[in-house]
């Protein structure tokens, strides 16, 4: 495992960033609606930054992965921001906490699809052009199949222009999640793969809970501790795929 060991000062960091992330974890489960805002999530959204700038010192000098460490570093900390955003902490547009964190969180998923990007096989020069082909094919698909369960689950005609705001934000999550999949095709080790895909499924299922209550506010997706818990694990697992990604 190289530097990447949990046993190296940098990887006993990692895990105690971890066991830290997994008690905010347990205790938004807890706690959920004591305080506003959230400080226990915003403290475990603030700790997976922590991580993945760890994993971006642990990157640096590793001339195949230093730019995805950065750029995953930096789609997290505007991830927090839009967090801090969504929170009411503070506004750019006063009163529209709403809009202030969907904008800031598309700009994060824009960061995290050139992050993986900058894991594309065809930059790598690994496989043959087919790639896009294939990639593009998964992507179409997968918009289709969010356009339907949008459709049938989220969309609200009474509410069109937050409707409309959320499916362009949820192109961009499952944009996210696509590349993510398609790292599993990827000459790229299984985990690292595996820790991507399983983080952006829980990241897209956090925002499709939030979705459903702000668009039907109630149903069996009213509970909003669901929507701490898995975006906190999901961005957790996908800060987690650094250190797996360049192991033999």
């Amino acid at each position: 495992m190289s530097n990447t060991s949990w046993k190296t000062p940098l990887g006993i960091l990692r895990l105690l960033i971890v066991l830290a992330i997994l008690s905010t974890v347990v205790m938004v489960q807890v706690f959920v609606g004591l305080f506003s805002p959230n400080w226990i999530f915003l403290s475990g959204s603030a700790m997976i930054v922590v991580l993945a700038l760890v994993n971006y010192i642990d990157k640096k000098n590793d001339a195949n992965w230093s730019r995805f460490g950065l750029l995953m570093f930096i789609a997290m900390f505007v991830c927090f921001f839009a967090d801090l955003l969504m929170a009411g902490v503070f506004y750019i547009i006063p009163g529209e906490s709403l809009i202030n964190g969907v904008l800031f969180f598309m700009m994060g998923h824009v960061i995290y699809i050139f992050a993986l990007r900058d894991r594309s096989s065809l930059l790598l020069r690994s496989e043959s052009p087919k790639l896009i082909t294939r990639n593009l094919a998964i992507w179409i698909v997968s918009i289709a199949g969010v356009f339907i369960l949008f459709f049938f689950t989220l969309y609200n005609p009474a509410d069109m222009i937050i409707s409309i705001g959320l499916f362009g934000y949820g192109i961009f999550l499952t944009s996210s999640l696509v590349f993510s999949i398609t790292k599993w095709f990827d000459n790229f080790p299984k985990i690292f793969s595996l820790c991507l895909i399983i983080g952006f499924l829980l990241f897209f299922i956090s925002d499709y809970i939030l979705g459903y209550k702000i668009l039907n506010d109630g149903g069996f997706l009213s509970g909003i501790e669901a929507v701490g818990v898995t975006y906190l694990l999901g961005q957790m697992i996908i800060h987690l795929s650094p250190m797996f990604g360049s192991e033999e």
